[in-house]
């Protein structure tokens, strides 16, 4: 019976044990985690992009803004801190390696950061490739390359981006408006001009899809009262000096 009892304790000691071994490992794997890009929706490392397709007179294909901010548990933000993050899936494939580099210095997070998809660096949008990224970082204070520059920490983790398969269909026509601008005597639109200066005036019929313009014609030319009452006064106010 005592050696029953024995391994029964010991069992009981190595089961112990390995719970605490794999709460360790899981609280290990959770702080690694803290570290990368938040996305708007408050997703970290991870993020669907949802697509619009317009229908109608006025077709085409959008797709949602992606936008995040770096962030790592371990290391704090500090005025005149930055950090440089480079993609290194696009190393092989691009004649110049896409990164960023942005401010890291309130808040537990970076500036802004706008992505793209692409594959080459540009200097508006961090470019990046639909599926799994391994990001490089370097946060650092001084000058990115300079002798001032140290070091606070660096690193990698892998981001993942896709487009929602789930397409969303929308309607959309051209929008037309009518206004009154300044025209040349051929009857070219001169919309830039204040109609207080101008001898001819048209009606113009502007069409827009989602705010930009596609269509622009001048139905209709005439001569411009405004233009020929301000000539007058100016000539009256002469006449008096």
């Amino acid at each position: 019976m005592k050696q029953k009892k024995l391994c029964l304790l010991t069992t009981a000691i190595v089961s112990t044990i390995a719970v605490c071994s794999i709460t360790s490992i899981s609280y290990a794997q959770e702080k690694l985690e803290d570290v990368g890009i938040q996305f708007n929706n408050g997703t970290l490392n991870k993020k669907i992009v949802d697509v619009i397709k317009y229908v109608g007179s006025c077709p085409g294909r959008a797709r949602e803004s992606i936008v995040g901010r770096f962030v790592h548990s371990e290391v704090p933000t500090v005025k005149k801190r930055r950090v440089r993050i480079v993609n290194d899936t696009l190393k092989d494939t691009s004649e110049k390696v896409p990164y960023t580099d942005r401010k890291y210095k309130k808040k537990g997070r970076s500036q802004k950061i706008r992505f793209d998809f692409g594959t080459s660096h540009r200097k508006s949008k961090f470019v990046i490739q639909p599926g799994i990224n391994k990001l490089s970082y370097s946060i650092y204070n001084g000058k990115y390359g300079k002798s001032n520059m140290e070091l606070i920490k660096e690193g990698s983790f892998s981001v993942e981006v896709e487009e929602n398969p789930n397409i969303k269909i929308i309607q959309r026509d051209l929008e037309w408006t009518t206004k009154v601008v300044c025209v040349d005597q051929n009857g070219n639109a001169q919309s830039w001009q204040s109609l207080d200066e101008c001898k001819y005036a048209g009606s113009q019929r502007v069409g827009t899809c989602g705010g930009a313009t596609v269509s622009s014609q001048v139905t209709n030319i005439w001569l411009n009262d405004r233009y020929e009452k301000n000539n007058k006064n100016r000539g009256n106010r002469r006449n008096r000096r």
